[in-house]
């Protein structure tokens, strides 16, 4: 159908009446027509360009084949091995559930849906006609929706001819791949079938450079790909590459939040051996990492994953910076979760470091947290932090954030601690009454009368 500016119009039913096949045919003469508006044409040339059938038009945008040199594969030709019925192969494959034909690991029968030659060229172009280009190539299949899907069957099923020949199309654009969101589908089925040398040259292109590394993981799809290349790596000498280059630049990656996710699998995947450098830079930049608001998280995560030998160098180093990380907004989330852990000695630890600072801590407003949080563990002598409030308690009852600390220490207190508690707030009172905050106070403890 040809609307009254001589453009092609579909209806909604037909287009839900549409096989995937027609839809992909529909889709091709927009294209076309959007490239070619056929309002610039007289009725009789419009008339005779739409005398042909989608079939012949499909036919006329050909098939591009993988290989940049050459238009053969193992000796086919791989357009003319699809001069076939596109119907009969998509019915025949729709019966599997799928719309696509099915595949038996051979690379010529990688299809290529059809792309408009014209809407590709460019006024600019040395050749005008020419029709092949970037689109021709195995890279644009890969980071193509529905033909990686197909490159990656063909990869699971291929030979290793097969697989030795996509490698060498796409080895020169690993990177590209690695970024691209469904090329790193591809490059995850390539690493499970590639050799020990094919990884290393892998290997040799994403560590050449660090700015291009990091660059790598910070991406959502690339953080991805990184991770599966490390699954890949076996000999010693690989891993030793892989975590030299990851160590140069561990710290930019901590602050990361798909960054962090590569240096979170090192720490689970790779032998503690293996780690024990990027352990140690972890450590010497640990209250950096914690005051980050992805840093925290990773630091979270390292605690609760990691074996003991990894997690006692990061918790000691916590603890010997923990007033300060008190006082920052996502530090403070780490002494909490070191305060979770419920250790002994750890406790033990973080209550001398403490000690003396409870009260300018509740002043605090991320502090104030830290404060309560002591409060409530079982591990800590909550009469001893309450005696240290109580040096200062006129000032802390009608505290923004001293408040809250002042109702945690009435709930955990005991009898002899609560009277004393009761004994400074009614001395007080007045005083509060006057202050929002002191009146919230009061009315949290249902001391308002």
């Amino acid at each position: 159908m040809i609307n009254r500016n001589g453009r092609v119009a579909v209806t909604p039913f037909q287009e839900a009446m549409e096989s995937p096949a027609q839809r992909i045919r529909w889709e091709l003469l927009r294209t076309y027509d959007h490239s070619f508006p056929l309002s610039d044409y007289s009725p009789e040339t419009r008339a005779s360009l739409f005398s042909s059938d989608l079939q012949t038009l499909e036919h006329e945008f050909g098939r591009f084949d993988i290989s940049e040199e050459n238009n053969c594969v193992n000796g086919y030709d791989a357009r003319r091995s699809y001069n076939y019925d596109f119907h009969e192969r998509s019915r025949s494959a729709s019966v599997m559930g799928s719309p696509y034909p099915p595949f038996n690991g051979n690379l010529v029968d990688v299809p290529f849906f059809p792309s408009n030659p014209f809407f590709d060229q460019s006024p600019w172009s040395d050749a005008y006609g020419y029709m092949s280009g970037i689109r021709n190539t195995l890279l644009s299949r890969a980071k193509d929706r529905i033909e990686s899907r197909l490159l990656q069957d063909v990869i699971a099923k291929g030979s290793k001819e097969t697989i030795d020949k996509i490698f060498d199309n796409l080895i020169s654009n690993v990177c590209e791949l690695m970024l691209d969101p469904f090329g790193h589908r591809v490059f995850e089925k390539l690493m499970e079938k590639c050799t020990d040398e094919q990884i290393t040259r892998v290997l040799d292109i994403v560590l050449q450079q660090p700015l291009q590394f990091v660059r790598l993981c910070v991406d959502s799809h690339g953080t991805r790909a990184i991770q599966d290349l490390m699954r890949s790596l076996c000999s010693v000498e690989q891993i030793a590459r892989f975590m030299a280059t990851l160590c140069h630049v561990a710290l930019l990656l901590t602050k990361d939040a798909n960054a962090n996710l590569v240096i979170l699998f090192c720490f689970n995947h790779f032998s503690p051996s293996h780690s024990r450098y990027l352990l140690e830079v972890i450590v010497q930049n640990c209250y950096q990492v914690a005051i980050d608001q992805h840093g925290y998280c990773m630091l979270n995560q390292c605690i609760r994953q990691s074996s003991r030998e990894l997690r006692d160098p990061l918790i000691k180093e916590i603890i010997t910076n923990v007033v300060r990380l008190c006082k920052n907004c996502y530090g403070n989330y780490v002494v909490q979760y070191v305060l979770d852990l419920e250790d002994c000695e750890v406790t033990s630890a973080l209550s001398k470091h403490l000690d003396g600072n409870y009260v300018q801590l509740s002043y605090d407003k991320y502090g104030s947290h830290v404060v309560q949080k002591c409060l409530e563990n079982r591990e800590f002598c909550s009469r001893r932090i309450i005696a240290e409030l109580l040096s200062d308690i006129d000032s802390l009852l009608v505290d923004p954030f001293g408040n809250y600390v002042i109702q945690t220490a009435w709930i955990v207190s005991e009898d002899h601690m609560r009277n004393v508690l009761l004994y400074h707030i009614n001395r007080n009172v007045s005083f509060m009454r006057c202050n929002v905050y002191g009146r919230k106070l009061l009315q949290k403890l249902n001391l308002w009368r």
